[in-house]
């Protein structure tokens, strides 16, 4: 089973690793700069080093003169502790500072007088160290100077000598290793400081939230169509989630106070026919009857029956419409032409009952977006519910109006008793006069079944009072 995801642990990871990855850089570059800063301390001092010896070399009387070795203006803890070495390119003789002992610095220099900055390895420790090479010429004495015309003097240019001057970077290696440490030391303890704040911060900005849920969680049926109680400290990205799901409790709680509605009305509207047809066979076999007698009876019950079977097939035909994936296919529909054929359908029960139809949609014929078997459904119905409730002798009023490019088709009767609320004439199995002519054939159910395929094919299907004793039905299309 896959774990849940959590905020709290994703804020965590999510901000412990930017924060590591930035102390990682600050520790980095606090490093290389404390690196670059005592190297460049060491390399100045070995530059002034091979600076001051090599003034030191002095071409007097045509051999070398070391002048360090005699102690002449050189610092002798420089002489003593230092480690240099000559080479004379010309004899190949090389000489050595006391702190070398045998062992041989690396020799190498740069082009021409140019020194060179490298790291080496000390031969007697093995040590990391840092040297410079350099070539530098003797340079000759103030006395010989004066009586250059007399003496026949050696050019210095003939006696080029290489320095190499050498310091043990040991002790840098030794600094930058404590700062390592110190480095590494403090960025785990600052993380561990972090991690304790940060989640800390979370768990108190996260309790609006547990709050909330905590709610949801304990909430009972009864109470779905009562808002939440929104936290103060609820964070204002969160409170249009919360606004939604608070309009979601009272849509669900609406869709099961309709649910439970449908469930009493629909067992009411069963429970009358089966009574009779129990009462009917009950009666019939209660003693011997004749054969006319017992086909009466079947008649009773057939009539039971047929009303038993329109009330399934409404439901159904609710049930169906009413789904998100019902087939639906919007074409240009001659209203006129259809709105005409459902009505030959009642010509008889409008004749019967004496009724006046009133119309207009014969001199304008209008068409629309729709579904034409859908179309069908909300006219018979319409149709049906204007035959019968209008009282005998009174009207049906037929129109269509087309505007702004919507189609409207309106059809009013006259009415003994219309609801204040007309919206309630849509809910299933809402009855407004139970003592009509024929309830028994009219099961309350297909007036919402019009509104749900006019909701299917994105059409409108409205109820209104124009007047007193009267009740109309809007039926509004798209025209293209």
């Amino acid at each position: 089973m896959t774990k849940p995801h959590s905020i709290r642990r994703s804020l965590l990871v999510r901000i412990g690793v930017c924060t590591g990855l930035l102390l990682l850089a600050l520790s980095t570059w606090i490093y290389l700069t404390v690196r670059h800063g005592l190297y460049h301390e060491l390399d100045t001092a070995i530059s002034q080093t091979a600076a001051l010896l090599s003034n030191q070399v002095e071409l007097e009387n045509g051999r070398i003169i070391f002048e360090w070795q005699e102690g002449q203006g050189t610092n002798r803890a420089l002489i003593d502790d230092g480690l240099f070495q000559f080479w004379n390119e010309t004899t190949g003789e090389t000489t050595r500072s006391p702190g070398l002992q045998l062992f041989h610095l690396p020799r190498f220099c740069g082009e021409g007088t140019t020194p060179i900055l490298k790291d080496i390895t000390l031969p007697r420790n093995h040590h990391h160290a840092r040297a410079i090479g350099i070539r530098i010429y003797p340079y000759n004495a103030p006395e010989d100077l004066e009586h250059a015309a007399e003496k026949k003097l050696v050019d210095p240019k003939t006696q080029p000598h290489i320095l190499v001057v050498a310091r043990d970077a040991k002790p840098i290696h030794r600094v930058l290793n404590r700062v390592r440490w110190i480095l590494g030391i403090g960025t785990l303890l600052t993380l561990g400081i972090i991690h304790l704040l940060v989640s800390r911060v979370i768990r108190i900005s996260l309790l609006p939230i547990d709050a909330l849920a905590h709610q949801m969680k304990n909430r009972s049926e009864q109470e779905l169509d009562s808002p939440l109680e929104m936290p103060d400290s609820l964070p204002c990205e969160l409170k249009g989630v919360a606004e939604s799901f608070d309009v979601l409790l009272g849509r669900v709680a609406g869709a099961r106070i309709r649910e439970r509605d449908f469930i009493r009305h629909a067992a009411h509207e069963l429970r009358t026919p089966i009574a009779g047809l129990r009462a009917v066979t009950d009666l019939a076999l209660s003693q011997s009857r004749t054969a006319v007698e017992y086909a009466n009876q079947l008649l009773t019950c057939q009539r039971t029956a047929v009303e038993l079977g329109e009330l399934v097939k409404r439901l159904t035909a609710l049930a169906r419409v009413g789904q998100k994936n019902t087939p639906v296919t919007l074409a240009q529909v001659n209203l006129t032409q259809l709105l005409q054929d459902c009505l030959s359908s009642f010509s008889a029960a409008i004749e019967q009952r004496d009724l006046t139809l009133i119309d207009d949609f014969h001199s304008t014929p209008v068409s629309a977006q729709a579904d034409e078997a859908l179309a069908r459904i909300i006219f018979n119905n319409l149709l049906d519910n204007a035959v019968c409730y209008t009282n005998p002798g009174g009207e049906i009023r037929i129109k269509t109006e087309v505007r702004d490019g919507l189609v409207k088709i309106i059809i009013a009767n006259a009415a003994a008793t219309v609801p204040e609320d007309t919206a309630r004439l849509f809910e299933p199995l809402f009855r407004a006069d139970t003592s009509r002519h024929d309830a028994a054939s009219h099961l309350g159910i297909g007036l919402t079944l019009s509104r749900e395929a006019a909701t299917a094919m994105n059409a409108t299907l409205l109820a209104r009072k124009p007047a007193d004793g009267w009740i109309e039905f809007i039926l509004t299309l798209c025209q293209k």
